[in-house]
């Protein structure tokens, strides 16, 4: 991976002096959306915790399904493989009707995001862009970088 300019080095450590007043990260499971719920690969959750998140980790195993229902996550992001936030939109209904889902914190919250896969897996889409995106989904009140509406979606329930 590139080196950080000067620049982007800044806005992480504008991320990383925010959550210093933060004592408590919630539990962030980060799952493709799909029915076998497989979960974000290592890179991702490195993401996360850059974030200010702490990310959900499965036993060797371990089904992401019930890692998600057993450690009670607080936020869920659906990352799809592919295509936008708003074609995954017609899967989410279904795949949280799974087993266990409504009785999770993330759930029982209103804390289910859909990330735009076609922007967050764009080459061109910097590190540093994507931990903005990521904090700003976990900590709305402390962040805006504008990637609401166009880089991530909240799915209401």
């Amino acid at each position: 991976m590139a080196e950080l300019t000067e620049y982007e080095r800044e806005r992480l450590e504008l991320i990383e002096h925010k959550l210093k007043f933060i004592s408590e990260k919630p539990l962030v499971a980060c799952i493709n959306g799909k029915f076998d719920v497989q979960h974000a690969d290592f890179q991702v959750n490195q993401l996360i915790e850059l974030a200010g998140g702490k990310a959900l980790l499965f036993a060797e195993g371990q089904q992401a399904h019930d890692a998600v229902v057993e450690q009670n996550a607080d936020l869920l992001i659906i990352l799809p493989e592919g295509g936008s936030a708003l074609s995954a939109m017609a899967l989410v209904p279904d795949f949280l009707s799974q087993p266990g889902f409504s009785d999770i914190n993330a759930i029982k919250g209103n804390r289910v995001y859909i990330i735009d896969a076609d922007i967050f897996n764009d080459e061109d889409m910097h590190k540093v862009d994507k931990v903005e995106l990521l904090a700003e989904i976990i900590y709305p009140k402390q962040f805006i970088f504008g990637y609401e509406g166009r880089g991530w979606i909240k799915f209401g329930l």
